[in-house]
């Protein structure tokens, strides 16, 4: 028998398949976790990367936009043509500079109302450019079938792009989003643009080829049908199709030429022509006292003065103040005072006015802050710190740290914002924006009422609550726009079709094309989203460093004075030294040196005296002034002038004329903390003229020097220079977890 040999390396392979095993499952857990560790590592670092690479890419583009900024803002303060010591005369077509400070800034230190608008001539080679809204062909040269064809197209009545060297150009903050209006200068175009009336051509002049069909002088049922049409074929206003800064014509009947008239900077440099300030108008009646402007300034006491000049506003007609001033004759009633709001102010640029715990005072500030409540927390006379820490003008985002606006008197449940700027371009499609195709002096007998265009009539600032009756653009209310959250600005309703929001109409076909009118529009000014703070500070000679307007006022600022006596609702209280009063400069100049109100005043800053209304911005800057600012008329000043009740009359014929042109009354709507390079339209005022034929000296010479000037003439809101602005823009991600400020200052020294 055979015997089988041993094979040694198929033993070792049998022992090791007999001794192999599996898995284990604590192995394959142990296994598993390492994986997951090592997954959880890779996909942090990747996740990291990434979060590193979008952060870096937000800055990025922050960055070019706070680039483009910058290279546009300080082009336009480069190229503003004001002289920058106020008042400017019109003669020398020098436009304005407007700085708007409104309220201080929040406990977090932004800003969210501030605004400034001037002139700016464009940079070599780099002119602003604009929309314009070109006539139709005059009819009388077109047959009947051609003007059908013409008149049926809507592509006829789209507008063109083009330039001018010159501008009108406003920067505000509205809800997060900075907006940058342009309104072109361009008078030499006056000849080329659509005259309208209430968005209503008037162009139909000549026979036309076929009577039958075509009307030969409006109004008519063809021109009503012949509007500004764009943005699919939908009505649009006026001023929507022409970025032209324009103003209505003063005088003349409506269809008596062009209503619509082009600013030129002469024209700007007055308050009352620059977009979109209240209307001016001096001529509502003719020569046999019939309501029906004849193109000439109304005259009806026949001195050689008009009847109505800018500086003039309600309460100075109505009711002067202690017989301070001589005004002029009025032998017709007042019908059109509302037309007369001086100093001429776009009234959605100031909320509610502020409530005041002392004897209903109203002395100028037009802000409250939110919630109102009416608590005496809220009131700045009360407790200005706490004042200050519920302002909160433009919310931007829910989690806002700050107090969040609530509507009404009493208060409510509903989000609104508490200031509102300007309007935008998208908001001035609406074909009920009618300005400045509304001409002031309107004619009752052809159905036009006198008084502002919709959106710039006068408010009452001593309502607890603005109304918003009739007007497209006022202060905010129960029946006003909910601005959705966050970095939107909503289109509103118009609930009692009294002119609510963008929606003005009842009627259910007319909201549906403006609300097809508001989605086919776009925000056409929008220059940057996520806007925390627009903040602007002015140079102050006297504290060396740049500062907010009115700024002796900021309880932050200035806290303790020397003793003296304070005046508060015609009632003067001694304080002891060392008392702590937060509003110094806020029921008049202060004179902080001598712990009194008193003219001039004069206030100890870094060591040094300086006249707080004529050096610093540390004032109000109230116009109309109070009594107790110890404003003086800017061109008849009482020499021997002390104060309201201490002067020796400058006309001894006249003994109760101080020259002071304050007035205390609560409901005028004031200009305040607002630098202007003003016009010398305001400070020289008609001051002589020569007495009426029914006077007691008929033929006699009125007026200085022999007595008080027949209207008064105001001084600049702040007469000091501005030798330099600051604007800080503070701008925020999308997340909200960043935050961007860039710093821009603008020297002026060469302007003044």
């Amino acid at each position: 028998m055979r015997q089988r040999r041993h094979n040694p390396d198929a033993r070792r392979a049998a022992n090791a398949r007999a001794n192999r095993r599996g898995v284990t499952l604590i192995e394959m857990l142990v296994t598993l976790a390492v994986l997951l560790v090592m997954m959880t590592l890779v996909v942090r670092i990747f996740q990291a990367a990434t979060g590193s690479l979008n952060a870096a890419q937000v800055y990025q583009e922050i960055d070019g936009q706070f680039r483009r900024l910058d290279s546009v803002i300080r082009s336009d303060l480069a190229g503003a043509t004001a002289k920058m010591t106020p008042p400017n005369d019109p003669q020398n077509h020098t436009g304005y500079f407007e700085y708007i400070e409104n309220e201080f800034a929040d406990i977090q230190g932004e800003d969210c109302d501030d605004a400034i608008r001037m002139t700016v001539k464009a940079p070599a080679g780099r002119p602003f450019t604009g929309r314009v809204w070109l006539p139709p062909p005059n009819p009388s040269t077109l047959t009947a079938v051609e003007a059908s064809n013409y008149f049926s197209s809507t592509a006829s009545f789209q507008p063109i792009t083009v330039t001018s060297d010159f501008a009108e150009v406003i920067y505000f903050l509205r809800n997060g989003n900075l907006y940058r209006r342009v309104l072109l200068v361009a008078p030499e175009r006056q000849a080329s643009i659509v005259p309208t009336l209430n968005n209503t051509a008037t162009i139909m002049v000549g026979t036309p080829s076929t009577p039958a069909t075509m009307p030969t002088s409006p109004p008519s049922p063809f021109l009503s049908s012949f509007m500004p049409t764009g943005l699919n074929s939908l009505q649009v206003s006026w001023q929507s199709m022409n970025d032209l800064s324009a103003h209505p014509a003063p005088r003349g009947t409506p269809y008596n030429g062009n209503v619509v008239i082009l600013n030129t900077l002469s024209d700007l440099t007055d308050r009352e022509n620059r977009w979109p300030n209240q209307r001016f108008a001096d001529d509502f009646l003719n020569l046999s006292g019939v309501d029906a402007p004849d193109g000439l300034a109304d005259d009806f006491n026949q001195d050689n003065v008009p009847d109505y000049y800018p500086t003039l506003y309600p309460t100075v007609i109505s009711a002067p103040v202690n017989n301070t001033l001589v005004w002029e004759p009025v032998p017709y009633p007042r019908t059109h005072m509302p037309a007369m709001a001086f100093p001429f102010v776009f009234p959605g640029m100031y909320s509610r006015p502020q409530v005041w715990n002392t004897g209903g005072l109203n002395p100028g500030w037009i802000h409250s802050p939110e919630p109102l409540a009416g608590a005496a927390l809220n009131q700045y006379d009360q407790a200005p710190l706490a004042y200050l820490n519920s302002i909160n003008h433009a919310p931007i985002d829910i989690g806002d740290n700050l107090p969040v606006p609530i509507t009404g008197a009493t208060g409510g449940s509903s989000e609104y914002q508490t200031w509102w700027g300007f309007p935008t371009w998208r908001e001035t499609l609406s074909p009920f924006w009618t300005d400045p195709t509304y001409p002031v002096q309107g004619v009752t007998s052809i159905g036009l009422a006198p008084g502002q265009p919709r959106g710039l009539a006068y408010q009452d600032a001593s309502a607890t609550v603005v109304s918003d009756s009739g007007n497209l653009l006022p202060a905010m209310n129960g029946n006003y726009r909910v601005i959705p959250q966050p970095f939107t600005d909503g289109m509103g309703t118009g609930v009692d079709g009294a002119g609510n929001g963008f929606f003005v109409s009842t009627n259910a076909a007319t909201n549906t094309a403006l609300s097809n009118l508001w989605n086919s529009g776009w925000e056409d000014d929008l220059v940057m989203t996520g806007v925390r703070s627009f903040d602007i500070k002015a140079y102050d000679n006297s504290l060396g460093t740049y500062a907010d307007l009115g700024w002796g006022d900021d309880p932050r600022l200035t806290t303790t004075l020397v003793g003296g006596s304070t005046t508060a609702g015609g009632v003067t209280t001694p304080t002891p030294m060392g008392t702590t009063l937060f509003t110094p400069y806020l029921y008049g100049n202060y004179d902080a040196y001598n712990g009194a109100y008193a003219f001039p005043a004069y206030a100890n800053v870094n060591g040094g005296f300086f006249d707080v209304v004529n050096q610093t911005f540390a004032h109000e800057g109230r116009m109309p002034p109070l009594v107790n600012d110890n404003r003086l008329d800017a061109s008849n000043p009482n020499p021997t002038y002390v104060s309201p009740t201490s002067y020796t009359p400058a006309y001894p014929a006249v003994p109760t004329y101080s020259s002071n042109v304050g007035d205390d009354n609560v409901s005028i709507f004031r200009l305040r903390r607002t630098w202007d390079s003003w016009s010398t339209a305001y400070t020289k005022a008609p001051a002589t003229g020569i007495n009426p034929p029914r006077s007691p000296l008929p033929g006699f010479p009125a007026g200085p020097p022999f007595s008080p000037p027949i209207y008064p003439s105001y001084p600049a809101p702040y007469p000091a220079p501005l030798r330099g602005i600051q604007i800080q823009v503070r701008v925020t991600d999308p997340t909200s977890q960043r935050i961007k400020t860039l710093t821009i200052r603008q020297d002026f020294t060469d302007k003044l």
